[in-house]
């Protein structure tokens, strides 16, 4: 009986799955057992299975010329349609369905495109042109002519009313006539040469038709003088102020900010100004007031919000703006620092993560959890598992990122790097990495859906596949190469030899899908374990009908596969799962390792 037993004894499986991410924070010995110090276009859901991702596909067929696209954006107009547009070069398209973009406008800045819509109109910014977009015609932005002062007397005086016009250089003033007086007294002197107009009453008087101009002085004489009234008489004026408009134009940053609602734009992102931030009018782009401006300690990297607060990137650094009004009805936006340590390197790197702001820190990407006390505790490190891959990167200045599919993607030199962070655990309570390769992207955009990307190379626009399309396993038409690598194990014995028999692993059937099975060790490196087999599981599909793989099987059951292996006295033994193959998917569900001890090193 004992006898009997000894030869019916199991041998030990050990278990990878659930797969978790990336973790290149230790050597390949000491991560967590399911963790991998080294994989490649593949992710893993949330019951722990490996799955390759989709590949993409272009959006539209011929190329808009060589360089990047420099930005994207979905401008939803007033009745909810939406138009794409597409900034490269000097031109700026839309763009529908796969039709070849069309141009709309053909003298932009070549570079960083800015676009934010308010009161249901596109704006433009591209650090020269300050243009707006109503859906059918695009033009230069018309600045808002404000009225400085209101009930002012002929000779003066009068109550502060609203701000000067950054961008342009007009302004009103409002006088109450008193029947005798002739010269009416501008707010502003050194007038330019713009006409000055009034309209008294009803009735309209040009310059040289019934007043002058004392440019110099700012005072303005009329024929006849304007009747007895309050706030009667309306003025329009001009004075230039140079650099004054520059100010904004050469802005490449915004965002919308009013507290509990998105009031004001805020801008930054002047080369000149870099530590600047200006706001805008009540609901009014073509308004930036003249003392609505904020200067921080050092260059202003971008915007987030979190809950009330509109958070401001520093490269060392962050900011709070808050909103508040009196009961006057007087309103504010009082600016203080939350921490002076940890800020942000890559503007194109802050998104909004589950309501906490994240960005790409020169120490790694950081999260910051609170922002209503001022605490070097209140950001925390979330990318410690792939830092020392991620942070040698070079350009780390321009990586781009979008949140997306509960993911946050962050592409630096046609890799990317993506927390999901749904899949939190007890030692990385923030998600888990994995890594992308082959997405040379220079921006995102998230339409219907879909993920988008603009090229930084060729002047093309792509569209991630969802894994229900027809030939989704493929980059515009190339393989996708996917990899996942176990850690150095050593089943739980560094000082036993180990024989390792087999591989029990399950593939979810697919109309097209195979996994190679690779293995290092101590003694051997690369050792392709399936040679001479194909390890494939496709199911029959009218679809994509593959004559080379024909198969009839229609079963969507996995079915566990076994898999010699017979290394023997090995101390090491490291598992690489692959599948580079054109069009194929690959959802590798279980993987077990069937090892037996054999003895001690010596």
């Amino acid at each position: 009986m004992a006898q009997m037993q000894a030869k019916t004894k199991s041998i030990p499986l050990f278990h990878l799955e659930p797969f978790q991410g990336m973790d290149t924070n230790g050597s390949a010995t000491q991560i967590i057992d399911h963790r991998s110090p080294d994989m490649l276009n593949f992710n893993i859901d949330e019951k722990g299975a490996l799955n390759k991702r989709t590949g993409y596909a272009r959006v539209y067929p011929t190329s808009l010329g060589t360089g990047k696209i420099n930005g994207m954006y979905l401008y939803t107009r007033s009745d909810g349609s939406a138009i794409f547009l597409i900034a490269h070069g000097t031109k700026l398209y839309t763009q529908a369905g796969n039709a070849q973009p069309t141009e709309l406008f053909g003298t932009l800045q070549n570079g960083k495109i800015n676009f934010f819509t308010v009161e249901g109109k596109c704006y433009i910014m591209d650090g020269v042109n300050f243009l707006v977009y109503d859906g059918s015609t695009i033009k230069q932005v018309e600045p808002y002519v404000p009225v400085l002062q209101i009930s002012k007397n002929p000779s003066g005086g009068g109550s502060a009313n609203e701000d000067f016009n950054l961008i342009g250089n007009k302004f009103k003033d409002s006088f109450s006539g008193d029947e005798t007086s002739t010269v009416y007294q501008m707010s502003l002197t050194g007038l330019d040469s713009t006409l000055v107009s009034a309209v008294v009453g009803t009735t309209t008087i040009n310059e040289g038709t019934g007043l002058t101009v004392d440019r110099v002085n700012g005072k303005v004489t009329f024929t006849t003088a304007p009747a007895k009234g309050t706030n009667n008489v309306i003025i329009t004026a001009g004075k230039t102020v140079s650099g004054y408009p520059e100010r904004i134009k050469k802005c490449t940053m915004a965002v919308g900010f009013g507290g509990s609602n998105d009031t004001r734009t805020f801008i930054s992102g002047n080369p000149d100004m870099p530590e600047y931030m200006f706001r805008s009018g009540l609901y009014d782009a073509t308004y930036w007031l003249e003392n609505g401006y904020y200067r921080l300690s050092e260059k202003v990297m971008g915007f987030s919000k979190q809950y009330d607060y509109l958070i401001v990137e520093r490269p060392n650094g962050k900011h709070i703006i808050n909103f508040q009004i009196t009961e006057a009805g007087v309103v504010s936006f009082p600016s203080k620092p939350i921490n002076n340590q940890v800020g942000a390197i890559a503007s194109g790197s802050i998104q909004i993560i589950e309501n906490n702001p994240v960005s790409l820190s020169k120490d790694g990407v950081y999260m910051l959890v609170a922002s209503n006390v001022r605490d070097e505790r209140n950001v925390v490190h979330v990318s410690s598992k792939i830092d020392r891959k991620l942070m040698l990167e070079s350009g780390l200045d321009t990586a781009v990122s979008i949140d997306y599919d509960k993911k946050y993607w962050l592409a630096i030199n046609g890799n990317v790097y993506i927390l999901d962070y749904t899949q939190k655990s007890k030692d990385n309570r923030y998600g888990e990495w994995y890594v992308y390769n082959n997405i040379n992207a220079s921006c995102f955009l998230v339409k219907n859906g879909f993920l988008y990307f603009g090229s930084l190379t060729d002047g093309l626009v792509y569209r991630f596949k969802k894994e229900y399309e027809g030939a989704a396993y493929n980059d515009d038409g190339l393989a996708i190469n996917a990899y996942w690598k176990s850690k150095q194990l050593t089943f739980g014995r560094d000082e036993m030899k180990k024989f390792i028999e087999s591989l029990y692993f399950a593939i979810k059937p697919a109309s097209k899908t195979s996994a190679d099975f690779y293995y290092s060790s101590n003694k051997k490196e690369n050792v392709l374990i399936n040679v001479g087999k194909k390890i494939q599981f496709n199911t029959f599909n009218f679809k994509s009908i593959d004559f080379k793989n024909f198969t009839f099987y229609t079963s969507n059951f996995p079915k566990e596969v076994k898999s010699k292996v017979k290394a023997k006295q090995v101390t090491h033994f490291q598992l690489m799962i692959q599948n580079n193959k054109l069009d194929e998917s690959l959802s590798l569900l279980s993987l077990g390792i069937e090892y037996r001890y054999q003895s001690k090193i010596r």
